[in-house]
């Protein structure tokens, strides 16, 4: 079934913007906010709105969120000129991505220019008809034709000249699409000026299959007008904006009603709220992934560190053999010292086993010096090998540790559980004192009636396991494997053979066994785990269990 592409902030959703705007004016600025790197909010009595250049979410619309960014200079710029003022025009042409905002300050007339144009999206602060401020300044060197610096005479975008909704007959447009090899909707997008992928695959939905390639005459005249009863209504600005939600999340936004999307539920709100709550949810996912690749990336730094250190540790431990080599070339250095002339770089000599056994020299010593050089070296690596076992032994453990946090990353899905990893690394970016820092609650479940606690990292599998719990809980983890400790709260109860499996089900998934066909899992009563001493988070001991085989399942599937 072919997919409708996501909302982008073209003309349309701008006009409609606009229009609302346009309805709360005059508007009295109290102060100006950043947001963001490239965003800043005009903050007003009756209404505050958000003017964003970023080149993944760049829009502009009244706004209901609050500001949570170090100060820009850009921002403040704005916050300079523009607080107290009132903004009392929006100018913007129907199907171009540039809306004016007028305002009338006490050292006269400003307009802020917004440019939601995607990833060349910009906001550019005007008076007296020059550039004062730019969020994202455009030097000579990287457009000769529109460069976009303080001082500079301020020059709108060039326009489109693609035609706009309307302005084709279906002559001219069957003519553009009948041999393109591409789906239609596709070249209508490229075609037609002002309207952006959701908009092109709506009017191509409406006219059959927006996926068809091609086109023939007769379904050129019904995109002709469909394209045109899009230009009356943006001209007579009858939106009526949806917004539109998967399981309660929103995942998209129209300014009119789509039957592209018509199975998934829709509500009327307006274009504003629409936009706000479809772009912030996506820019909270793309920040979580990003900041989880951070990390996950972190995490690799150690563990490749702790992985080469340990093998270095092993090899060294296999080095008993060049001990007891060190100590036999000396001591037959020291009884055939008379066999040895001076000056000699090497010696052959007969071992203890009958064997010749070759000893390089150092042709600057005698053969006594030689041997207790090697004595000396002897020494010295006798010494390391008595601590090689328990710094293997605590190397292993680290890469235990680091092991079970790439598993919670990579079931991670809240912020909470990244900050839980976040404070265990080696190396946290931003060091927090143990006494203030926050500690997340764990994740929680409801499991046939049954709660069920799952650690987000390894000093939350102990406060799962240790402080959460009672013990006659019982405990899961997946066998042998890094992962989540979890506990499944019984409360007096007895839980079902299938509750049991559906937790342990739920244990494998947040494991290192989660992409597995099927994972063991151990269970028992709380009270059969306990922590050896000097034991690091997260490692424990259990006895007791029972263990069985499931497939490892996500939440949504063992709590449904």
């Amino acid at each position: 079934m072919p997919t409708a592409p996501e909302p982008t902030f073209d003309s349309v959703v701008l006009a409609s913007v606009v229009r609302e705007v346009q309805a709360l004016l005059p508007l009295r600025v109290l102060r100006a906010e950043s947001v963001g790197p490239h965003e800043v909010a005009l903050v007003g009595r009756a209404a505050s709105l958000l003017f964003s250049a970023d080149p993944r979410w760049a829009r502009v619309h009244l706004w209901r969120g609050r500001a949570r960014a170090a100060p820009h200079p850009f921002a403040d710029l704005v916050r300079a000129r523009l607080s107290g003022a009132r903004l009392v025009q929006v100018h913007h042409v129907p199907f171009e991505r540039v809306a004016e905002f007028h305002f009338e300050a006490a050292d006269g007339a400003w307009r802020l220019v917004a440019e939601p144009m995607g990833k060349h999206g910009n906001l550019v602060l005007v008076h007296d008809g020059r550039v004062v401020g730019v969020a994202r300044p455009v030097p000579p060197e990287r457009s000769r034709v529109r460069p976009l610096l303080p001082g500079l005479p301020y020059e709108p975008p060039p326009p489109d000249l693609r035609p706009r909704p309307g302005e084709l007959e279906p002559a001219a447009l069957w003519e553009a699409l009948r041999a393109s090899p591409e789906p239609l909707w596709r070249a209508v997008l490229r075609c037609v000026a002002g309207i952006g992928p959701l908009a092109s695959y709506e009017a191509a939905s409406r006219t059959g299959d927006p996926e068809d390639p091609g086109c023939d005459l007769d379904r050129a005249v019904l995109l002709c007008r469909v394209l045109a009863e899009l230009r009356d209504a943006v001209h007579a600005g009858a939106f009526a904006p949806h917004l539109y939600l998967r399981a309660g999340e929103p995942v998209s936004f129209a300014p009119f009603p789509l039957t592209c999307l018509e199975r998934v539920e829709a509500v009327e709100v307006t274009m504003s709220e629409a936009v706000e709550r479809v772009l912030d949810a996506r820019a909270r996912s793309a920040r979580f992934l990003e900041r989880r690749a951070r990390l996950a990336a972190r995490v690799r730094v150690h563990l490749s560190r702790k992985r080469s250190a340990l093998e270095q540790v092993r090899r060294d431990l296999g080095a008993t053999e060049e001990l007891d080599r060190l100590r036999e070339a000396g001591r037959l250095l020291l009884a055939y010292a008379h066999r040895v002339p001076v000056g000699a770089r090497s010696a052959e000599l007969p071992g203890h086993d009958g064997r010749t056994l070759h000893i390089p020299l150092d042709p600057s010593r005698t053969a006594v010096e030689n041997a207790q050089a090697l004595f000396r070296r002897y020494a010295k690596l006798r010494a390391a090998l008595r601590t090689l076992p328990s710094r293997a032994a605590a190397l292993e453990e680290e890469v235990r540790q680091l092991e079970a946090l790439e598993v919670h990353l990579e079931t991670a899905r809240a912020e909470e559980d990244l900050s839980a990893v976040e404070a265990e690394l080696p190396d946290p970016v931003r060091r927090v004192p143990r006494g203030v820092q926050a500690v997340a609650e764990p994740r929680r479940f409801l499991v046939q009636g049954f709660v069920v606690l799952v650690g987000r990292s390894n000093r939350d599998n102990d406060r799962v396991t240790f402080r959460l719990s009672s013990p006659d809980d019982l405990w899961f983890h997946a066998r042998g494997l890094p992962g989540a400790h979890v506990v499944l709260r019984r409360g007096g109860r007895a839980p079902s053979e299938d509750t049991v499996r559906r937790v342990a089900a739920l244990a494998a998934y947040y494991s290192a066994g989660r992409g597995a066909a099927a994972v063991d899992v151990d269970y028992t009563e709380r009270r059969n785990v306990w922590k050896p001493r000097r034991a690091p988070a997260g490692r424990v001991l259990y006895r007791g269990e029972r263990t069985v085989r499931v497939a490892p399942a996500p939440p949504e599937e063992v709590t449904g």
